[in-house]
């Protein structure tokens, strides 16, 4: 009896060991088969798959050594991949960039293992002349340089992980490229891209947040971009876009002027933005300061004055805004917008002698507007032509014909859907 006791406890003590000793026997076992220099792809891919149960069991997860071997088996990897891919084959680019990715956050892990504390005999820590406790690393350097000679990979791979909608990917791959290429260690071991291209890096980052709806944190990595010296129309259309979309006016606008300074000939639509933020504050005032400077800069830009034809008209009526209009057109006949504001307002002024004029017989009424309609018809079918999905034009339009008697011209606007 006695014996059987000693052999249950044996066993007790003995099959956790082997448990042991078998994932330690994995470690080393993966350690050595990713030595070999003709390790290929599939051998890479049996590595990783072998080395997962020792990232999680008891016994080797807190070594330095089971991710170090992680890590090389990752970065061994995505280097086959990419050999594959500079002779032209075929390869998975989204399974070579979570090798990249994978690769990172082994050797992390590793890293953060991989301290052993220098102790004394009496098992104290040992200190070093200004008092700090001394220690060594075993893989730290290995691990680093092996991060480093990845660096620009990072960014590739943030492209390539884009390419194919894998918008998380792609977001960590740039993170860890900033993160590296800002660090003083990168600084030292290599040449350092200009900060227009590390605030290209953030763009992009910031189109990947955008993708994954994290409005705020692309906000902030466009506006990172933009400090840093990358500061194409692009970085401030995407980020008025974000900030429009999160309802956030005022950063829009801030944002916005900032845009309009250095892209205000190329888009109209900064000041457009500017424009309805002061309307929606009342602010005419000011809409009419910047509307004048931004044509005294640009004379010859026919969506600055109809613009400023829009703000007289919300101060003082239509007709004294119609000279703004004729001259957005006179400037360019082919704006839709400026050639639909000046019909309107012969439009309006033909409902307006019609609504005063109530008394007089319908034929003779008829008469006296016709040419005011006609007017009004020139430019609002002009700007149908320009912009047939403006539905404000066809509903005008719709009523003149109505009014004119043209059954031909309102049967055809009518079949329109």
């Amino acid at each position: 009896m006695r014996r059987l006791s000693y052999i249950i406890i044996f066993s007790l003590a003995f099959f956790p060991a082997i448990g042991l000793w078998a994932q330690q026997r994995t470690v080393d076992e993966v350690k050595k088969s990713i030595g070999e220099l003709s390790v290929d792809l599939k051998a890479f891919e049996k590595a990783v798959e072998k080395i997962k149960p020792a990232l999680t069991n008891d016994a080797t997860r807190d070594k330095a050594e089971t991710w170090w071997v992680a890590m090389r088996a990752q970065y061994g990897l995505y280097s086959k991949y990419l050999v594959n891919k500079e002779l032209g084959n075929k390869v998975d680019v989204k399974a070579m960039g979570h090798a990249l990715l994978d690769g990172y956050d082994c050797g992390v892990q590793a890293m953060k293992l991989d301290t052993l504390w220098s102790k004394n005999k009496d098992g104290s820590l040992k200190l070093d002349k200004k008092g700090a406790p001394r220690y060594k690393t075993k893989f730290s350097r290995d691990i680093r340089n092996k991060i480093y000679d990845n660096l620009v990979d990072y960014s590739v791979a943030g492209a390539e992980l884009y390419g194919v909608k894998d918008y998380p990917g792609a977001y960590k791959a740039w993170e860890i490229y900033n993160t590296l290429a800002t660090s003083s260690y990168a600084r030292q071991r290599h040449k350092i891209e200009p900060d227009t291209v590390l605030g290209m890096t953030r763009f992009f980052q910031g189109l990947a947040a955008v993708q994954l709806k994290k409005g705020q944190d692309a906000h902030r990595l466009f506006s990172i971009a933009r400090n840093l010296g990358y500061d194409k129309k692009r970085v401030y259309d995407n980020d008025i876009a974000v900030l429009m979309g999160m309802g956030d006016t005022t950063s829009a606008v801030q944002v916005t002027r900032e845009a309009f300074r250095k892209y205000g000939k190329q888009d109209i639509q900064y000041m457009r933005i500017l424009i309805n933020d002061c309307i929606a504050k009342q602010n005419f005032g000011e809409a009419t300061r910047l509307l004048d400077f931004a044509i005294l800069t640009d004379s010859t830009n026919d969506a600055y004055f109809d613009l400023k034809g829009n703000i007289i008209e919300l101060q003082t009526g239509y007709l004294d805004a119609r000279p703004f209009y004729a001259r957005a057109v006179e400037l360019n006949d082919s704006s839709a917008q400026a050639q639909f504001d000046l019909g309107r307002c012969y439009y309006l002024e033909a409902l307006y002698y019609m609504r005063n004029n109530t008394q007089k017989r319908a034929a003779k009424l008829l008469k006296e507007v016709t040419p005011t309609f006609n007017k009004a018809l020139a430019h609002l079918q002009k700007s149908y032509a320009l912009d047939p999905r403006n539905p404000d034009t066809r509903n005008i339009l719709r009523d003149i014909y109505y009014k004119l008697g043209d059954a031909e011209n309102l049967e055809k606007i009518e079949s329109v859907k």
